[in-house]
């Protein structure tokens, strides 16, 4: 059985300027997937329901990462309305005023510090509801890296688990044994399902 390597938050952004700038365990050129177990599986994208009367400090938040970390290039984070965006992103996940953040790359490549990402999630989470999912990437390098995340009661956790060949190759061998070594875990066996399914 893999064991996993737990994240914790850097407590700030990587910067430039910052001498841990570029370090390649967690910089890079990535084709990220944000595949989803729960509460909505999806092997594609992640969407996070915003808890009520939260959006403003979600905007807010974010607002001030796009100044914080100006050279981030094509954050991978969208904040959506289901009444707004739900036909045009073709989502429909709830009532008309529920808002959602949502995890997906909309371009081909994006070069980021995978801890900022991680930071921007622990940073939001309170405003989040609980949910699942895994990040991984399908990049022009060797990533053999699988980062699995939970949101719950208001606080994340990150851990990364290490593959044997390329991420997007091994992430299903992964699931599966984790659905097999976690006895009751219903969201993930049915996610695992569906990626056989694919």
């Amino acid at each position: 059985m893999r064991e996993p390597h737990p994240i914790e938050p850097s407590g700030t952004f990587v910067t430039k300027g910052d001498d841990r700038w570029r370090d390649d365990r967690w910089y890079g050129r990535y084709r990220l997937w944000f595949a989803q177990v729960s509460p909505w599986p999806n092997p594609y994208g992640t969407f996070i329901r915003v808890r009520p009367g939260w959006r403003s400090l979600v905007e807010e938040t974010l607002s001030v990462v796009a100044t914080e970390v100006p050279r981030q290039k094509t954050w991978p984070v969208h904040l959506l309305n289901q009444k707004a965006h739900g036909r045009g992103w073709e989502f429909d996940l709830g009532p008309p005023e529920a808002d959602y953040l949502c995890l997906e790359q909309l371009s081909d490549i994006c070069y980021i510090d995978i801890r900022n990402l991680h930071q921007l999630i622990d940073l939001l989470a309170p405003a989040m509801e609980d949910a699942h999912f895994f990040v991984y990437s399908a990049g022009d390098g060797l990533d053999r890296w699988v980062d699995e995340v939970r949101i719950r009661d208001g606080r994340s956790s990150v851990a990364r688990w290490t593959v044997e060949g390329e991420a997007w190759a091994d992430f299903p061998a992964l699931c599966a044994e984790l659905a097999g070594n976690r006895a009751g875990d219903e969201a993930l066996v049915r996610f695992v399902t569906s990626l056989s399914d694919q």
